[in-house]
């Protein structure tokens, strides 16, 4: 049997795939999440941010999704990749492997991960943006009196006319456009318009947004399947 594993700042999802093309995929939370629960005698392969857990699957001999072990899919050479973290590594490998050239890709979760691979293959870097809920998250940790907003699937009138719509329109319509503006400074790089992918968690709100037409939906599984393309 082989294991491969994407494990983010809050869930991880593990694909077990055995011998007779069996299949079966499942997400837990991240904090309960255990590298000795996996399977006896099961080959692991992971993309991980997290470090403890990194220690814990270097220990069971887990292959991990570094630049090292995917420089013959991708060209990291443009770039430091010392501290490139396991899931952009994940993410420009399932670009490289599943879209027309060149391609970003922005991972909606706790961050917002943008990666650029040219048509060359290379990569060229990207972007870390914080994610809606951590930007709240934040809004309402360093104020004292600003409440923690939850996710909404929809942008309120503009402008909020409420304190808690003042915080989902700040916080999301920065965040649509800061993607929006990243997208354009990388088309004025490229000097042409790239292939765009979502994934992640919060991908959907992302999807919904005017400004970010023709963005393609990469599903809940592009991390995940960049892992298993890296390793098979």
């Amino acid at each position: 049997m082989r294991c491969y594993l994407n494990i983010g700042n809050t869930h991880t999802q593990i694909l077990a795939a055995d011998s007779d093309g069996g299949r079966t995929v499942r997400t837990v939370p991240t904090a309960g999440f255990d590298p000795a629960s996996l399977p006896d005698g099961a080959e692991v392969f992971a993309a991980c941010v997290v470090a403890e857990k990194i220690d814990a699957l270097t220990a069971r001999g887990c292959r991990m999704a570094t630049p090292e072990a995917a420089s013959k899919i991708v060209d990291f050479s443009l770039v430091d990749a010392s501290t490139l973290g396991q899931d952009r590594v994940a993410n420009a490998v399932s670009l490289t492997k599943r879209a027309v050239l060149p391609a970003v890709s922005f991972d909606f979760g706790t961050c917002i991960t943008a990666e650029i691979v040219d048509d060359q293959k290379h990569f060229l870097g990207g972007a870390i943006f914080p994610g809606r809920t951590l930007a709240r998250r934040a809004l309402n940790l360093y104020t004292s009196k600003l409440p923690f907003v939850e996710l909404a699937d929809e942008l309120p009138q503009n402008p909020g006319t409420n304190t808690a719509d003042a915080i989902r329109m700040g916080t999301d319509a920065a965040a649509i456009d800061a993607v929006a503006g990243f997208l354009a400074r990388v088309e004025r790089i490229l000097g042409r318009h790239p292939t765009v992918y979502a994934c992640g968690g919060d991908r959907v709100f992302f999807l919904r947004a005017p400004e970010l037409a023709g963005m393609k939906d990469g599903g809940d599984d592009f991390t995940l399947r960049g892992v298993e393309l890296l390793f098979s």
